[in-house]
């Protein structure tokens, strides 16, 4: 159990750890980090990069977002442990022999293959105020996402680095089980400027866009998987699309049950949509749309 690590060493300076596919449905930082690793030959690196283009390789290989063999959610698995399930030895192996070396840390996440998303950047607020201001920097440099930025949840790779008092970011494309050509490009463009902006790369100090923000505070905010959840097992049909501004109480979409109940499922507070479901087979408890109050 494992995953390939790509490591570049420079002279003194940060270490910056990368990684795609936490979940194993979710392709854009694998694509990316691998034409990095086929292209990129730093020649004034000050410093260590670290790129595991695929941290959760049997999700991966089964084009899942979990692990199919013990069903367990990675990005919920952390600080994990060295006797528990696989995924909580997959996750305690990469926070204490990997992200334990960081300085700096990034993973780049999508919405997988059921679900579409407005892209954005994030990290946690409400930790340490010094960290905070790194972790606005680094997030400001990809400027083509907005960011969403909320308070500590547990389980997270974020968390674990939070717990380690190390800067780290995460991004979020828009999935569909699909890699965007833009969002490769944006991704693509944030990398290089975070490694100018850490110091790891020589360059210009770079023009960034003002990003839309929204700093929350509230937990349930940015917990995505609580929003909008399925009452039961069945078809999906959605009534709003991605970027519509909707009302507190607007129809979301209908839940039909296999059997023949329904329920109309409505918005839980005004916001515009920035995550809705693609799959039109769902589970009790799936979240179904996602509103964000900016």
């Amino acid at each position: 159990m494992g995953f390939e690590a790509f490591i570049w060493r420079g002279g003194p300076g940060p270490v910056l750890l990368v990684n795609g596919a936490t979940h194993g449905d979710e392709y854009e930082g694998p694509t990316l980090l691998q034409q990095w690793v086929q292209k990129w030959k730093p020649r004034r690196l000050r410093g260590t990069v670290v790129f595991i283009p695929v941290l959760n390789e049997v999700a991966f290989f089964a084009g899942q977002r979990c692990r199919p063999d013990d069903g367990a959610n990675l990005a919920r698995s952390f600080p994990g442990s060295r006797r528990g399930t696989p995924t909580s030895r997959l996750a305690a192996l990469f926070n204490e022999q990997v992200l334990a070396q960081a300085t700096h840390y990034a993973d780049f996440h999508s919405a997988g293959a059921a679900n579409r998303l407005d892209p954005w950047v994030g990290y946690v607020v409400g930790i340490d105020s010094k960290m905070e201001r790194v972790q606005h920097q680094m997030a400001s440099c990809f400027d083509r996402f907005w960011c969403w930025s909320g308070p500590f949840l547990p389980g997270r790779t974020l968390s674990a680095a939070a717990e380690r008092r190390i800067p780290a970011i995460y991004t979020e494309c828009r999935g569909e089980g699909d890699v965007a050509a833009e969002d490769l490009a944006a991704l693509d463009l944030g990398l290089r400027r975070m490694l100018i902006t850490l110091g790891l790369i020589p360059g210009a100090k770079p023009r960034l866009r003002k990003q839309l923000t929204r700093i929350t505070r509230n937990t349930k905010e940015t917990h995505l998987q609580v929003h909008h959840q399925a009452p039961f097992d069945g078809l999906y049909i959605p009534r709003t699309k991605l970027g519509a501004w909707v009302k507190r109480g607007a129809p979301i979409g209908d839940v039909l049950g296999l059997a023949g109940k329904s329920v109309l499922l409505r918005a839980e507070h005004a916001g515009r949509v920035v995550v809705i479901r693609v799959q039109r087979s769902v589970r009790q408890g799936d979240a179904l749309a996602v509103l964000s109050p900016v």
